[in-house]
């Protein structure tokens, strides 16, 4: 017989809150945390020991898994609507990505070239939590961008990631695996990812991306050391097109960059 699990406080924070809800919806349906993963893996892939956390109130819920467990769990939006009250409001970014973020829910389109990590849009809580270095607001502040994923009409994506992405690790073997499987069940017509080989190449310069409006105009968005800049100047947003196209042109197709990922995965974090 397995341990019990302990009792829940859910009136000492909002993640016991809906830690609580989560685990009392999941029991009524009688589905073990393993059972719960596997039900929801295909759209959003998380790991056993990361449900079990927010399970307990120690980890923050996306509202990805929120969306995800009311449709297996048949809880009529029930956890939706509890992390909207929850956390809803809530978010903070920083001044100088505001220009972006107020735009990205408008875009049809967005063009991304990473050469560090993840790509905002496909990060789990977990791999965010570790950049962010665990400050709940700014994660959640992330997280929630990824709303636009599952609006009825979501952003084409294009995203081009250096291969050193896949190998550069949070000291957590499992964090990983859990991220790289998450780019992979990502993968769609409208989510498209490529992986630059490990060699010299025009992306050395910084990441930065471009996003296209409903009237066709674009915004492009450049990092640099310390923060990062938002611009609408048809030469820069030109030069960054050309610079995509280049860096894209030394990527593996598509098909071969997934199979490079689930590879990492399955050699380096497992």
């Amino acid at each position: 017989m397995g341990q019990r699990p302990n009792d829940l406080r859910p009136w000492e924070s909002p993640n016991a809150l809906f830690g609580s809800e989560l685990r009392r919806y999941r029991e009524a349906a009688g589905l073990s945390l393993a059972a719960l993963c596997e039900m929801i893996r295909d759209q959003a892939p998380y790991a056993k020991s990361t449900i079990g956390g927010i399970e307990r109130g120690e980890t923050r819920p996306d509202r990805i898994l929120a969306i995800q467990a009311d449709r297996v769990l048949d809880t009529r939006e029930a956890l939706v609507h509890l992390w909207d009250g929850l956390y809803k409001g809530t978010n903070v970014v920083p001044a100088w990505f505001t220009d972006w973020a107020i735009q990205e829910p408008e875009f049809n389109a967005i063009r991304s070239y990473q050469p560090l990590v993840i790509p905002g849009l496909l990060q789990t809580p977990a791999y965010a939590a570790h950049l962010l270095d665990n400050d709940e607001a700014a994660v959640e502040a992330r997280i929630a961008r990824q709303d636009v994923l599952t609006r009825d009409t979501p952003p084409d994506l294009m995203y081009v990631m250096d291969e050193s992405v896949l190998h550069r690790g949070t000291g957590s073997p499992d964090l990983m695996q859990e991220q790289l499987q998450r780019l992979i069940t990502a993968s769609s017509r409208r989510v498209r990812i490529q992986v630059v080989p490990l060699c010299l190449h025009e992306g050395t310069r910084g990441a930065f991306a471009i996003g296209t409006l409903p009237d066709g105009s674009e915004v492009g968005y450049k990092d640099n050391a310390i923060s990062g800049d938002t611009t609408t100047d048809r030469l820069e947003v030109t030069r960054l097109t050309k610079l995509f196209t280049s860096i894209q042109s030394a990527a593996y197709p598509v098909s071969q960059s997934l199979e490079l990922i689930a590879k990492v995965t399955t050699e380096k974090w497992t």
